[in-house]
């Protein structure tokens, strides 16, 4: 498997940019295709138990993450050794199994879940265990210049993973039975692609470089981190609880097919920032300030630009290519297609600004903008679902992002402000 490590045409940049959006576009639409299958090939009722079992699946995704790659990967002083960063996601990804069992548990006695919802929602969160435990070697291949072994890792466990999968859907014409084939199998896969790579990144006496009190303290760091990441992910899927809540699963399918393309934004945004990370944190280390600002702000404008041409295509496109997308007839939701666009935009600015946050080690005070919107969400989600139904979701979440994106720039700007006047 030399390939995953070597690159004999092109550059180690070159291949990172490739990969890297490689990656990362089958991670966003992997969920396009699965349900593109369901509801094909077990039906609609099924898509919405599959929606809003992956988004409690990536709610708790956060925990086992914790928030750390980008800390991880901008770590240019080597602060932690890579002992401390898996050991820690040993923690996070423990806690995170945990967490969400006593949460299914919970969920399933007051909402009156099947059994069947439960394991879907439960099994659910284990594979996303696997793109837990996945992430702190990517985070670690990136720190020592190679992004491109990362992307190759998760482009291929990505598709081989669905394949199997969907593969799973059609011969079983099970969500559940396929959806645990398709867990033991990435793991297996993460388990051999780990011990293809690892090898080569490994340093002398790597081991015994873990200080527990360390682990502690990375923990402790990046708590933050995990808590806006976690809080972002709850105010995003916030409407979709509610509409579990209240509504239907054949409606809450149809909110998730409306919202997929949201998140098309966020990846695009996150192809082209994601392989400047560490560059942007050298920035700030050797105090460019000015160079600095001007590259985030850059990244705001095409934030914007690509928020305008997902505009122009939901308007002209969303609906009739979402409707033979899923098999669904969705030509009822396009005004609240175009709003989720809005929100998008102001959740791909938002995460951006999150991550220049961190970059500046301003990880603790984002927490207060995701507190902040999480309790505007957790009040207006139930009251905007029940008067609103579908459309009272979507001006739901595209507020909260908006409210999020100010309060980011805010803390920004006063940070910027402060160093570009120090730095004169």
């Amino acid at each position: 498997m030399k390939f995953l490590y070597e690159n004999k045409k092109m550059s180690v940049q070159q291949s990172s940019y490739i990969w890297n959006m490689t990656a990362g576009m089958i991670f966003g639409f992997q969920s396009v295709f699965l349900l593109m299958v369901i509801t094909r090939a077990l039906g609609l009722y099924e898509a919405g138990l599959f929606t809003i079992a992956y988004a409690n699946a990536n709610l708790f995704l956060t925990i086992g993450k914790y928030g750390m790659k980008n800390y991880q990967a901008t770590d240019v002083k080597g602060q932690f050794s890579f002992g401390e960063y898996l050991t820690s996601r040993y923690i996070s990804s423990a806690a995170m199994i945990v967490i969400s069992v006593v949460y299914i548990l919970y969920t399933g006695y007051t909402l009156d879940y099947t059994k069947e919802k439960m394991l879907i929602i439960f099994f659910m969160c284990l594979l996303k265990t696997v793109d837990a435990m996945e992430d702190v070697y990517l985070g670690w291949y990136q720190l020592n210049g190679r992004l491109d072994v990362g992307g190759k890792i998760m482009t291929l466990r990505l598709i081989s993973t669905m394949l199997v999968w969907i593969a799973g859907m059609i011969i079983l014409k099970s969500l559940l039975y396929s959806l645990i084939v398709a867990c033991v199998f990435s793991i297996i896969v993460l388990i051999v692609f780990v011990k293809e790579t690892y090898p080569h990144f490994k340093k002398e006496n790597e081991q015994e470089k873990v200080q527990f009190g360390k682990v502690r303290k990375l923990l402790t760091i990046c708590f933050p981190l995990f808590l806006g990441t976690f809080l972002s992910f709850y105010i995003g899927n916030a409407p979709k609880y509610a509409i579990d809540a209240q509504l239907t699963d054949e409606v809450q399918a149809c909110y998730g097919f409306i919202s997929m393309p949201v998140f098309i934004i966020g990846l695009l945004n996150g192809f082209i920032y994601q392989p400047i990370l560490t560059q942007l944190a050298v920035l700030w280390k050797e105090k460019q300030v000015k160079v600095f600002v001007k590259k985030v702000l850059l990244e705001c404008v095409i934030v914007a630009g690509i928020t305008a041409a997902a505009l122009i295509g939901g308007y002209l496109l969303g609906i009739p290519v979402l409707s033979i997308l899923y098999h669904t007839d969705l030509s009822a939701y396009k005004a609240e297609l175009l709003i989720l666009l809005v929100g998008g935009g102001f959740l791909a600015l938002s995460g951006f600004l999150l991550v220049a946050l961190t970059i500046i080690r301003m990880q603790t005070i984002s927490v207060v903008g995701y507190l902040i919107t999480a309790v505007l969400a957790y009040v207006l989600s139930p009251i905007m679902v029940r008067k609103n139904g579908v459309m009272g979701a979507s001006v739901l979440y595209t507020i909260l992002m908006f409210l999020l994106s100010i309060l980011f720039a805010i803390m920004m700007g006063y940070k910027l402000i402060a160093a570009v006047k120090k730095e004169a």
